[in-house]
């Protein structure tokens, strides 16, 4: 089997980036190929088909966009890259209110039929607005939000006969995923606030 890391990169409020990928089973296909039906899943996780009710757009600020998709077939032995595609983009955020802080995110998690953590996987979207909070946690109606349009990004990639996988580089074989789920706690994403440069304020005690 042939397997392809896509990832998708973007950019919050002050400059700060961010990114999160999935693998899926490539088959014969080109990097080129797996680039194309990226771009189509991204446009379906944030625009939806029926939006707001299977998109993401509207629970992220303007400040708040994917810049830049990639796509890099890896070795089926050694799992190096191998070769990469890579196009910009411009998936733009559509809510007025304030992002929540850089650092913060929402997990998608990934389940396959294996009822081990060697059949789970997950990856995070970025800190959404603050409308998206109730109570200090995920909101329900944002969370709905959130899963449909990332099960469409995945129905959409595995329709154009890319299943997402969970990969396990140990032996470069991987397992289908199955299934989606968001929770309603939020994550912290260490190495999103090691990036930020810190304008600090003191004062003498």
């Amino acid at each position: 089997m042939a397997y392809h890391r896509l990832v998708a990169q973007g950019s919050t409020v002050a400059g700060e980036e961010f990114t999160f990928s999935v693998h899926v089973n490539a088959g014969a296909a080109s990097v080129t190929a797996t680039l194309a039906a990226w771009d189509t899943a991204i446009g379906l996780l944030w625009n939806g088909v029926a939006t707001p009710a299977d998109s993401v757009k509207q629970l992220y600020s303007t400040a708040s966009s994917v810049v830049e998709l990639s796509s890099t077939s890896l070795d089926p032995s050694t799992g190096r890259n191998v070769a990469q595609a890579k196009q910009s983009v411009s998936f733009v955020g559509t809510s007025g209110a304030a992002s929540l802080p850089p650092n913060v995110a929402t997990c998608v998690s990934l389940r396959t039929d294996t009822p081990t953590k060697a059949g789970r996987g997950r990856f995070f979207l970025p800190g959404m607005d603050v409308g998206a909070v109730s109570a200090g946690r995920l909101a329900a109606t944002p969370q709905g939000q959130a899963l449909a349009a990332a099960v469409g990004m995945l129905s959409s990639l595995s329709g154009a006969g890319f299943p997402v996988v969970i990969l396990h580089r140990a032996t470069m074989t991987a397992t289908t995923v199955t299934s989606v789920d968001i929770g309603d706690v939020f994550y912290t994403i260490t190495r999103r606030r090691d990036k930020l440069i810190e304008p600090r304020v003191s004062s003498p005690r």
